[in-house]
């Protein structure tokens, strides 16, 4: 797929000549989970977070009212855990020491709005598809124990699964594409939103209720491998690389990641952005914090009829 470029100056400055009044807003926060256990024969998929892992997951918290916000994790309970905490670990039901099921109970109870009364979702695009045993698998493992596994993702894993003709296991583009269907999604979901957004306002006597929220926990490379693809087409390689770097090629640390704000103005035209900070030692060693197209989202998208 080529690489689009485009003058992100250019676009912040159009943009702001829109009518700057927002209507409403979507968050969509992207992150790693938190530390895992470390259980030997027990099913990945099972594996929850520690102790340590959950109290972590909770800081990141900051919402007393989740009315309107909803999280996401794979089908691997740890991401479940950590987008639940992190979402709803300022509620005072919540003590942080809840695994995956009593977690569930706490969130759900009293909650109706959005994804059928469930305030903890699965959605496959987090999740990752690696096995060991195989050729590419190998690779990817003796690299992510050599601290170099995002590096591989961004530099050699398309190339890799082509040469392999292998169609199913989780690659750069193929991550980065799972992850901008959702963006794509939530860019949908905008004016219905907004439209709700007005519908409560006006019931709730002009209470700003305006900002629809969404927590979405993955794994270490899958986040990372959309931003790295963002950057590449919205910068150039040498900043993707230079992203790559910061995150000392390996890719995000616990409960670490990035945000997407999709704003609906007062004209009804929407307004994306994305943001992200790294930092080490008290200071920003790399940052993407801008505007982009919807373009960009919809040519990180794989079509069926697309290989890899």
């Amino acid at each position: 797929m080529e690489t689009k470029q485009f003058n992100s100056e250019q676009f912040n400055s159009e943009s702001k000549e829109n009518n700057e009044k927002i209507s409403s807003v979507i968050e969509l926060h992207l992150f790693r989970h938190s530390k895992k256990e470390s259980v030997g024969g027990k099913q990945d998929e099972r594996i929850k977070l520690t102790t340590e892992g959950r109290n972590l997951a909770a800081t990141h918290a900051q919402d007393k009212d989740i009315k309107y916000s909803i999280a996401f994790g794979s089908s691997r309970d740890r991401t479940q855990e950590t987008a639940a905490l992190v979402m709803g670990g300022k509620l005072e039901k919540i003590n942080g020491e809840e695994e995956l099921e009593e977690l569930k109970e706490k969130l759900n109870a009293g909650f109706s709005f959005g994804n059928k009364g469930n305030k903890i979702g699965i959605d496959q695009r987090l999740n990752f598809n690696l096995d060991e045993k195989t050729e590419f698998g190998k690779k990817a493992y003796e690299a992510f124990a050599n601290g170099v596994f995002l590096k591989f993702c961004v530099e050699e894993s398309d190339d890799l699964a082509k040469l392999l003709k292998d169609n199913t296991t989780t690659t750069y583009s193929r991550a980065a594409g799972g992850i901008a269907e959702i963006v794509k999604k939530y860019l949908e979901i905008a004016p219905r939103w907004d439209a709700l957004a007005q519908e409560q306002k006006d019931e709730e006597k002009n209470k700003n209720n305006n900002t629809l929220k969404r927590f979405f926990c993955t794994h270490q490379s899958i986040g990372e491998c959309f931003l790295a693809k963002v950057i590449e087409k919205t910068k150039s390689v040498a900043e993707r690389d230079a992203f790559v770097t910061a995150l000392d090629n390996q890719g995000f640390g616990f409960v670490e990641g990035f945000n997407i704000r999709i704003e609906t103005l007062a004209d009804k035209t929407q307004r994306l952005h994305i943001s992200f900070k790294k930092e080490k030692e008290g200071r920003v060693i790399f940052e993407y914090n801008q505007g982009m197209p919807q373009e960009i989202i919809e040519s990180l998208i794989i079509k069926k009829t697309e290989t890899n």
